[in-house]
């Protein structure tokens, strides 16, 4: 499946893999991948990047950065690292949707 600016269709949410979306920071970084997403396809684009990673550490965070997890908002620490376990994920549906 190609990555565009938002996680697409995944044939499994349990195979331990982060969607991870970066925006290049610099001049104007917004409009320009405004401009980018109505010119084309993200994956040509300078300031979007998207990656499927098992893990993602953050470092340099600013002291006050607001981290928001499990609908709790909590200042963020200066350094995180953010990662999924295989297989972790358990769905429970009716037997009418097999």
């Amino acid at each position: 499946q190609p990555m565009g600016p938002t996680p697409g269709h995944r044939l499994d949410l349990a195979d331990g893999l982060l969607d991870v979306r970066i925006v290049h920071g610099g001049r104007a970084p917004g409009p320009r991948l405004l401009a980018a997403a109505l010119a084309g396809p993200l994956s040509r684009s300078p300031v979007h990047a998207a990656e499927r990673m098992r893990r993602v550490r953050i470092a340099r965070i600013a002291p006050g950065t607001p981290l928001a997890f499990d609908g709790e908002v909590a200042e963020a620490p200066r350094e995180l690292i953010l990662d999924k376990a295989e297989e972790a994920l358990t769905v429970y549906r009716p037997k009418a949707l097999l």
